[in-house]
């Protein structure tokens, strides 16, 4: 993996051994059949799985290096911003870091298991997400009995901003879950602007434009609540989505005491309707609908993770472990996914994960049997049939 081994040479705090140790890890993530334990990572490695669990012991900043692989592929002229969201991660038995009750979108109900919340970084031009940062939520007891999980996203957030120097990205994407007074508050006093979801029943009031009347007393501020039955005083706005319409107007939130874009959005097909927001009320209806839609990138980063490098496969119980198998793990499926683009250039070429897992396979099962059994057996890594026998059973075909 080229890309990888270019960036862990510029990375200031790793030593030879390390970015040895993380350079073969990622690619054996990007290989490995099964689970993602140690001992199954020794069976296919000339480590053994003590070996793994006290590197793994270790921390690293997988934030300098998914920080660097990024800048080394996205162009700077892309329209770029951060979006956040958590995940729930299976977890069985009873002495492991984190374990609580979180939310599983999946069966739509709070159940026992850890939780990563993930900072990622949203190429918007090129629709693609990247992990820049993963956390795993602190459990109930462990933290503030005043603080919320929203404090440690939003603690999350203010430290990879403040601390790593990123390049001036300007809006936060989220969903609904982080539609809060806290963390909209928070992200405002970062320099940042927030692009979420509000309820359906948002409690919301028209800004006062009329004349100012002479005469003591405070000046007229707003002009009544919104009604959704009527929206004659929304600036209508077509999108390029077939069926999808959008009502947008300058409104103050009465719960978050501040005014906000909020963008209606009809799908005239079904007649659902969501409703948008941004605290840049500057920003455009269009680009606020298309700044959110690209927001759901992030959930391909948790599938392919998931179903491709173990990230729920972790066997380890501490915090340290822990930490660090998320990072690798999602880090492999950013590296992965920067080096396709990498490859591929400007072209819109479809990404599949499963693809990028086989091909490694292919070429690691081929090194293994011409080390093996055919030593005066030569085989160019540049010829086609090198690349005919790595890309056997992939979905879509890549060169390396």
């Amino acid at each position: 993996m080229r890309l990888l081994h270019s960036v862990l040479a510029k990375l200031p705090k790793s030593n030879t051994p390390r970015r040895k140790f993380l350079g073969h890890l990622i690619g054996l993530l990007l290989m490995l059949p099964g689970h993602a334990t140690f001992r199954n990572l020794s069976r296919y490695s000339s480590y053994h799985e003590k070996t793994f669990a006290r590197q793994f012991a270790r921390p690293f900043d997988f934030v300098a290096l998914n920080k660097a692989a990024i800048l080394t592929v996205v162009p700077v002229d892309h329209e770029q911003a951060l979006a956040l969201d958590a995940s729930f991660i299976a977890k069985s038995g009873k002495q492991t870091y984190g374990l609580d009750r979180f939310w599983n979108s999946c069966h739509g109900r709070a159940e026992r298991g850890l939780e990563v919340s993930v900072l990622a970084w949203v190429d918007i031009t090129h629709n693609s997400a990247y992990c820049l940062s993963v956390e795993q939520t602190s459990p109930s007891l462990e933290a503030d009995p005043e603080s919320t999980r929203i404090d440690a996203y939003l603690a999350q957030l203010r430290q990879v901003v403040t601390q790593y120097h990123l390049p001036p990205l300007k809006y936060v994407l989220t969903d609904g879950a982080f539609s809060k007074v806290k963390f909209v508050d928070g992200v405002c006093d970062l320099h940042l602007e927030q692009i979420g979801k509000l309820r359906c029943d948002a409690n919301l009031r028209y800004l006062y434009s009329g004349p100012w009347r002479s005469g003591p007393g405070r000046p007229k501020t707003y002009d009544g609540k919104v009604d959704w039955s009527d929206l004659s005083r929304f600036e209508r706005a077509e999108t390029s989505d077939e069926g999808i319409v959008l009502y947008s107007q300058v409104v103050n939130h009465v719960h978050f005491k501040r005014n906000l874009r909020v963008v209606r959005v009809v799908d005239t097909h079904s007649k659902r309707w969501a409703l948008l927001f941004s605290t840049d009320i500057a920003l455009a209806a269009p680009t606020i609908y298309r700044y959110y839609k690209a927001r759901f990138q992030i959930e391909f980063l948790f599938r392919d993770a998931k179903q491709f490098t173990g990230l729920s496969d972790c066997q380890a119980r501490s915090k340290a472990k822990l930490q660090f198998h998320f990072g690798a793990s999602l880090t492999a499926v950013t590296l992965a996914k920067l080096e396709a683009r990498q490859l591929q250039g400007d072209q819109a070429a479809p990404f599949s994960m499963a693809t990028v897992k086989r091909r490694y396979f292919n070429a690691h099962l081929i090194e293994r049997i011409l080390s093996t059994l055919a030593d005066e057996i030569m085989l160019d890594k540049s010829s086609p049939e090198y690349e005919q026998l790595c890309n056997y059973g992939a979905i879509t075909h890549m060169a390396a």
